[in-house]
């Protein structure tokens, strides 16, 4: 297995230096591989030229068998793709046994999203006067009014945001940067969080430029995880019933622009989307939404008893 575990880890470091890889989807990555590797050393396979389109379709075989959602599926199967792709450009195997491997039907789920009374109750949640209640109350305002994602925000540093211009310098997917306008009261909270939140917290004021935003107790930046759990704590305060996540305040974000009139293409240019598709998906959001509107209000939109 030492070969295998050699050419994955060739494989990483080839998508970390060439496709530019954050390191939070090498770990993706990494997972995939591992459980890949675990199937492969079961059916004792040493070389990556043994692999052919049978043992895939076992593997995958053995995925559905023990449960897996589709979707899950379908990345281990992207990462195959990739992993087998790469193969054949550095001539460690001849033929890529992915080819004629299709890729599972995805179960299409409508993303979750607060309600303007919700995210109201949300924002007006910490309340306290606290330095880290300062900082959350920052953190959830500028979420909601940019849009970006978690691991966006908790990479902001302090000489990335231009209050002048009400906008910040964000690194995206891949690191590509894109500026990111907010609003006025992200920008209020973000200066009430500056002048008293993170001076407490970090015990100094006027931070270096290259210094991160938004940072924990301890003064440390704050990790994607930190944030995700401070945003699931106020999540259950304002809607304990509803499966909603962290990821729920860029759906509304997006949402919210959508039913306020937003085009597609500039929803897709601030949410940093590569593809319309990905964007798409709102429209269905509003659309069910509206159907629900007109099906509660309109007197011959019920059924008949």
């Amino acid at each position: 297995m030492g070969s295998w575990k050699e050419t994955c880890e060739n494989f990483i470091k080839y998508l970390k230096t060439q496709k530019n890889l954050s390191e939070h989807t090498a770990q993706s990555y990494r997972s995939d591989l591992k459980h890949f590797l675990q199937y492969i050393e079961s059916a004792q396979i040493s070389e990556p030229a043994e692999v052919n389109l049978k043992i895939i379709r076992n593997y995958l075989s053995q995925l559905y068998e023990a449960g897996y959602a589709r979707s899950t599926i379908s990345r281990r199967l992207a990462t195959l793709r990739s992993l087998f792709r790469y193969l054949c450009q550095v001539g460690k195997i001849d033929n890529n046994p992915l080819v004629l491997v299709r890729t599972p039907k995805q179960t299409k789920y409508l993303p979750q999203f607060l309600y303007s009374t919700e995210v109201n109750d949300l924002l007006d949640n910490p309340a306290g006067k606290g330095k880290l209640e300062i900082r959350d109350h920052a953190l959830l305002e500028l979420l909601y009014s940019s849009g970006i994602r978690i691991g966006e925000a908790v990479q902001i540093d302090v000489g990335d945001v231009d209050f002048e211009r009400r906008s910040l310098r964000v690194k995206g997917k891949g690191q590509k940067e894109r500026i990111v306008p907010f609003g006025n009261h992200a920008s209020a909270a973000l200066q009430w969080y500056m002048m008293e939140g993170r001076p407490l917290i970090c015990g100094k004021k006027n931070p270096s430029t290259t210094e991160p935003l938004f940072v924990n107790w301890r003064g440390k930046r704050l990790t994607t995880r930190g944030a995700y759990g401070i945003i699931n704590k106020y999540l259950k305060k304002v809607a304990p019933a509803r499966n909603l996540t962290p990821h729920s305040l860029r759906h509304t974000f997006a949402t919210h622009l959508l039913e306020g009139g937003a085009d597609l293409r500039s929803v897709q240019e601030l949410l940093g989307h590569s593809r319309m598709s990905s964007t798409q998906i709102y429209t269905h959001v509003t659309g069910e939404r509206i159907k629900a509107v007109y099906e509660k209000a309109h007197p011959r939109a019920k059924e008949r008893k």
